[in-house]
């Protein structure tokens, strides 16, 4: 199914063997600009790891938003909610650049104040459910601009990830192209145009 979504709307991004050099090849882009980057499902912290290296500029701003709970609902059979639960405790990362909002998305979304000043948006989205990801999405859509990235960690869940984005892109109007991907399209990444 994801095959033919992306087929049919031109998307052939490079593939790469796994999130890490995804990630790389994403910092690239963007890695000595201001980067306001918000993370939507946080869990241990690897990713937040990985991106507070790759962006390099002193003045790019790390957002995790996570309840640190695990999942609200289950999400596949393997699932169940309580998944990733860390007892309400955020990952240690050495970076003062990074933050994190601890909660439920409904609760620590709206407490957000969005700063100031950034030239590139950078959102991952890791929260593996329709309803998480749907709220994310809805947040970060009056900030998307040319050049945005959105990146999706479990993209080819087409009844999560995938249904969220197709009823954004529906709904916004706002107009992608897929510029990187995993070799399975788990993970894929969407420049704004």
């Amino acid at each position: 199914h994801l095959g033919r979504w992306m087929h049919d709307r031109g998307h052939r991004p490079p593939r790469y063997r796994d999130r890490n050099y995804l990630f790389e090849y994403l910092g690239g882009l963007c890695g000595s600009q201001r980067v306001l980057y918000l993370e939507f499902g946080v869990a241990g912290g690897a990713s937040m790891r990985q991106w507070s290296r790759l962006l390099r500029h002193p003045e790019s701003e790390l957002h995790g938003f996570d309840s640190f709970e695990g999942l609200p609902a289950d999400w596949m059979l393997t699932r169940p909610a309580g998944h990733f639960d860390r007892g309400g405790k955020p990952p240690v990362i050495d970076d003062p650049r990074v933050r994190f909002h601890r909660g439920w998305f409904s609760e620590s979304l709206p407490r957000f104040s969005w700063p100031a000043g950034w030239e590139r948006l950078v959102a991952n989205f890791d929260a593996d459910l329709y309803s998480s990801t749907s709220e994310a999405l809805a947040f970060v859509e009056p900030h998307v601009r040319s050049g945005t990235l959105l990146h999706f960690d479990e993209f080819n869940h087409r009844s999560h990830e995938l249904r969220a984005f197709e009823e954004f892109l529906s709904r916004s109007g706002i107009a992608v192209r897929a510029i990187g991907a995993t070799k399975d399209l788990a993970r894929v990444a969407f420049e704004a145009v």
